[in-house]
């Protein structure tokens, strides 16, 4: 404008002294160089959405790749024996040491979700049970950090590691999956009722389907009794401890947990359930049987970050003085348990939760952060996608396939190693033990574990269970015993195991 103003000025008169026109000035504001567009980012639950599908992704991604062995076989023959005879099983039907036995079938409602699922699915049905409660834990796991105050990112890391951590459980098929669903959905409502005592309400149906579907129903009793003896502690003394949330409700706490024992009561067994499963717990036979109820030994690289992540993650509770008073308790006592026996290192993890919700929010990440972890994200999920797989049922190649084939036409009590009892299970030959070590605990183990390491002559055992066959593996003691002794003689061999036969059987 003020160089149209010049010219107009100017018209009409000498231009010798005229002034030069003045150089260009500012840019007027329409012509100003467009503000960075700043990206909407993302909505935190749609990031929290895409790492529960990766975590989910993951847990599929090993149950794809897992073979069948042990629990998941005898687990599957329950509940189709339930199922076919529309009742629960009473005398033992897949032993012949324990046939006169009534075994406690605490499991009964896994077993029959498992068989269920081999109607619709087939061979499958193994994937799919791991696979759905997988999806149900992690879904339970991901609402209680957020009732705990996870949001976003923190979500996502939380449900990744728990992932990572709980994958090998939940690829295993047993009753101890839908624990890792029952027990986070414990600590939600836990968590929502101590600002609303209603929530409480949901407890006594969550603890019947929990005792009947697996024996850690008393873990979710035990959790309760926690939440309630911190209400009963002096909030001057809570104070002084620094801890955080107890819970304000002290009688509909002892109400819910008076409800919570009737309602574990009601099963096939009524209260009994509840003394088997204590008394099956503190069984030291049962402990000394079974590897997972034994001390860790951190060869792995996987249990040692199963056992440091909780315990670093305390730790970082304990230096900011954040710790919740349930949790903080429940993870300190679950460690020291899990150093005892590691079957309660995945209860660990998922009490955890609660404490990594609470540590202090980081700073917003920036763009070069969010494109790292990004990109991390997208690699995990190649990861996920090229995982290997095997065909749905296979078994574990060292089970012994071939010698049962062997022996398919041939009728006769069969001795079999501890980890095989439950292959046998599925072939439909009867066992002397298997892996309902509960089952068997007393004589039956002595004499059992005596044979197979040779602390007793195995043949007046053998002769009175009226044993035919023993399938054992190459090279071990009991294998060199019986190619020595005049009574039995090799019919079969292979790389798995070998397959004696008692002379004149």
């Amino acid at each position: 404008m003020q160089a149209s103003v010049g010219v107009v000025g100017s018209s009409g008169g000498p231009t010798t002294d005229a002034a030069p026109a003045p150089g260009p000035g500012p840019a007027p504001a329409s012509a100003a160089a467009p503000a960075p567009v700043r990206r909407r980012p993302l909505p935190r639950w749609t990031i929290e959405l895409a790492g529960l599908a990766l975590g989910i992704a993951f847990v599929a991604a090993v149950a794809f790749d897992h073979p069948l062995s042990n629990d998941e076989l005898w687990s599957m023959a329950a509940g189709q024996w339930m199922l076919a005879h529309h009742a629960f099983i009473g005398l033992d039907p897949f032993s012949y040491t324990e046939a006169h036995r009534h075994w406690v079938t605490d499991e009964w409602g896994s077993e029959v979700a498992l068989a269920g699922l081999g109607r619709l699915f087939g061979a499958g049905a193994y994937d799919a049970y791991a696979v759905i409660l997988g999806a149900l834990s992690l879904s339970a796991c991901a609402a209680y950090a957020k009732a705990a105050g996870a949001r976003g990112g923190r979500v996502v890391s939380i449900v990744l590691l728990l992932a990572l951590g709980l994958a090998g459980t939940l690829a295993t098929d047993r009753g101890l999956d839908f624990s890792l669903v029952w027990l986070p959905l414990e600590l939600l409502v836990l968590t929502k009722a101590r600002h609303d005592a209603r929530w409480l309400l949901l407890l006594p149906p969550l603890f019947v389907v929990w005792a009947n579907t697996h024996g850690s129903v008393l873990l979710g009793l035990a959790v309760l009794g926690v939440e309630l003896a911190w209400s009963l502690v002096p909030l001057t003394v809570v104070a002084r401890l620094r801890a955080m949330h107890p819970s304000p409700w002290r009688l509909p706490l002892a109400a819910a947990l008076v409800a919570g024992v009737a309602a574990a009561c009601i099963n096939p067994y009524g209260p009994h359930l509840l003394a088997y499963d204590l008394s099956v717990a503190r069984d030291p036979q049962i402990a000394r049987s079974i590897s997972e109820w034994n001390s860790p030994d951190f060869h792995q690289l996987m249990v040692v970050l199963v056992y440091c992540v909780p315990l670093a993650v305390l730790v970082a509770c304990v230096h900011v003085r954040r710790v919740p008073a349930l949790e903080g308790t429940l993870a300190t006592l679950l460690f020291v348990e899990a150093l005892r026996t590691q079957r309660l290192v995945v209860y660990l993890m998922v009490v955890t939760v609660g404490l990594a919700a609470v540590l202090p929010q980081r700073p917003a990440w920036g763009p070069v952060a969010r494109r790292w972890v990004g990109g991390a994200l997208v690699v995990l999920a190649v990861v996920i996608l090229a995982a290997p797989a095997v065909p749905a049922g296979t078994v574990a190649p060292d089970l012994p396939v071939r010698a049962f084939d062997d022996l398919e036409g041939h009728p006769g009590r069969i001795f079999t190693e501890y980890t095989w009892g439950d292959y046998s299970v599925a072939r439909h030959r009867a066992t002397f033990v298997d892996g309902r070590t509960d089952l068997f605990e007393g004589k039956v183990l002595d004499e059992f574990f005596a044979v197979s390491s040779l602390t007793t002559d195995p043949d007046p055992v053998l002769t009175a269970s009226g044993v035919s066959y023993v399938v054992w593996a190459p090279g071990a003691p009991l294998s060199v015993f019986l190619a020595h002794d005049t009574r039995w003689r090799l019919v079969d061999r292979t790389a798995v195991a070998l397959v004696f036969a008692r002379r004149g059987a």
